[in-house]
Formats: C-alpha cells, structure tokens, sequence
C-alpha cells in the first residue's frame, strides 16, 4: 500500500513539473510575440522636420521679444524690478526648452514605444514643471510682477492655460503604462500598437507646442509692456 501511494506522488509531482514548465514555456513564448510588438517603430522624420522648425522659430520670437528690454539703457517709468523678474523668468524658460532633453526628440527619425513614453516623462519634468510652473506659475504669483500693464488681463489667461496644460498629458503616460498585451500578435494587436506609439508621440508633441505657444504670448505681453512704459 506504502508503495501504491509513493507512486502516486510521483505521479503528481510529475504531473505538477510537467504543468509549470509548461506554463513557464507559454509565457515565455506569449513575452517573445510581446517583444516584437515594443520593436515597433513609427517614421516621425517629416513630423519633426516641420516640428524642429517651428519650435526653433517661437523660441526666436521669445528671446526678441524679451531683448527689447535693459536695464541699463532702460529709460521708461515702469518697476526695474518687475522687469527684470519677468526677463529671468521667460530666459529661464528657453533654456529649459533648448535643454539637450528636449531637443534631442526633434532629431529622431524613428520612434518606438519608448521613445513616446521617454519624451512624455521628459516633458512633464522640464516644459511643465521647470518652466511653466517653477518660472511661468511663480512669475505671476509675485506682487511685483503685478505692478506691470495688463497683469490683470494676462493672468487669469495664463493661469487657465498652465492647468489646462498640466491635466491634459497624463492620459498619455497612462496608456502607455498600461500598453502591455499578453496574448498572441496579430495583424490588429500590431495596428492598434502602431497607432499607441503614433498618437501618444503626437499628442505629446502638440501639448509641447501649446506650452510653447503660451509662452510665446507672454513674451508678446512683455514686449509690448516694455514698449509701452
């Protein structure tokens, strides 16, 4: 009986081995299938070709609109203090788009799902957080800056645009995060990647461009503040 019931347990014990390199094999075979759906490239060469020259233009309309002003030849009757708090805040905020981080997006020809999920993060660090709101947010949040033409007009415009700025990129980061596909690659599963990695690259770019474009028209209110006074 003792060696009816031994050979049972072997019996199980092989049947329980034989079931977990089984699945051990499945799932290795299902992450091979889910490799080549991450090697999966997006073409952005004509994107960014249009993309790198317009970025490179605003960040030129930045820096002339903001020259207009120095100290040291400036003969208006507006606060010098307010002045020069803008100019360091706006100058502070092309070098963080200029940042190697940035820019470095604009020189890719191919795009992966890293590279979308990569250029979000980075985004989100440098754009929104190094300068909307550690230049831009706390630039309008000084008295003195308030103390300048048009700041009653101006900030509530661009506090609106720095929070509708700062809640519209998560979504990205999320479907990405949550992109990962245990089952077989097919022909849609590869579709429907393909669009994952294009739309959120896209849609990164775009929200890069709208920050930009914000920051564009605070330096057409400053130029036309220093113009004025």
């Amino acid at each position: 009986m003792k060696k009816i019931l031994l050979e049972y347990a072997n019996m199980f014990a092989y049947a329980i081995t034989g079931l977990v390199f089984g699945l051990s094999f499945f799932l290795l075979f299902i992450n091979f299938y889910h490799m080549q759906e991450l090697s999966l490239t997006v073409d952005v060469t004509a994107l960014n070709d249009t993309n790198k020259a317009s970025i490179q233009s605003k960040i030129e309309t930045i820096k002339n609109n903001i020259s207009v002003y120095d100290q040291s030849t400036y003969t208006g009757n507006l606060n010098i203090y307010a002045l020069n708090n803008a100019k360091l805040k706006l100058e502070s905020c092309v070098e963080v788009f200029e940042r190697d981080e940035m820019m470095k997006y604009l020189e890719l020809d191919q795009i992966g799902i890293k590279d979308a999920y990569n250029f979000t993060i980075d985004y989100k660090n440098n754009i929104l957080n190094d300068c909307l709101v550690m230049q831009i947010k706390s630039m309008f949040s000084s008295d003195v800056i308030a103390l300048l033409p048009n700041y009653n007009l101006i900030e509530p415009y661009v506090d609106n645009n720095i929070n509708i700025l700062l809640s519209s990129i998560d979504y990205v980061e999320s479907n990405i995060e949550n992109s990962d596909h245990y089952y077989f690659t097919t022909d849609n599963n590869k579709n429907n990647f393909f669009d994952l990695v294009n739309d959120s690259y896209s849609d990164t770019m775009k929200n890069y461009q709208n920050a930009l474009d914000l920051v564009v028209e605070i330096s057409n209110w400053y130029r036309s503040v220093v113009i004025g006074g």
